[in-house]
């Protein structure tokens, strides 16, 4: 064997391990977006959230928006360890932010129900600020609670080994 061949030789890469502190940079810097937007159009952002839930278009978006999230910080954090991404944290990624977003928007409506049953004055405000702080609450719990399943099945899987 010459000297060169062990360079050559593949090494195998290591798999990915989430830190919670990866996941707590992008919620942090996903509430400052979202409270900048609020500070700088404090009437178009709540009223485009409250037109879009109105029109069934909020929860799609969100879906969306916080898969893509969650997927593109993953594949950072696995690029940045050198490792490559695991099918079970894919999954996690894949099926846990949909399944976050849709469960809060049966939270939602089910608050927004309760809200009109009420019959409080200025309802309609009532109903938009209901809306926006459950879109928030649902954006950090998407990105959030993937990272932390994934990383509480990570501890499980190291202390079973």
């Amino acid at each position: 064997m010459s000297a060169a061949a062990p360079a050559l030789a593949k090494t195998p890469r290591q798999l990915a391990v989430v830190r919670l502190a990866d996941a707590s940079e992008a919620v942090a810097a996903l509430s400052f977006g979202f409270g900048l937007l609020l500070i700088f159009f404090p009437v178009w952002f709540p009223q485009m959230i409250v037109r879009s839930w109105q029109r069934g278009q909020l929860m799609p978006i969100m879906m969306v928006f916080t898969l893509l999230l969650d997927t593109c910080l993953y594949l950072r954090v696995a690029y940045l360890q050198s490792a490559k991404p695991r099918p079970v944290a894919a999954a996690c990624l894949g099926s846990l932010p949909l399944l976050v977003i849709g469960g809060l928007s049966l939270l939602l409506r089910s608050a927004v129900s309760h809200i009109l049953l009420l019959d409080l004055p200025n309802l309609q405000a009532r109903v938009g600020e209901e809306i926006l702080a459950h879109t928030y609450l649902g954006l950090v719990s998407a990105v959030f609670l993937p990272f932390l399943v994934i990383r509480l099945l990570q501890q499980f899987k190291a202390a079973n080994s």
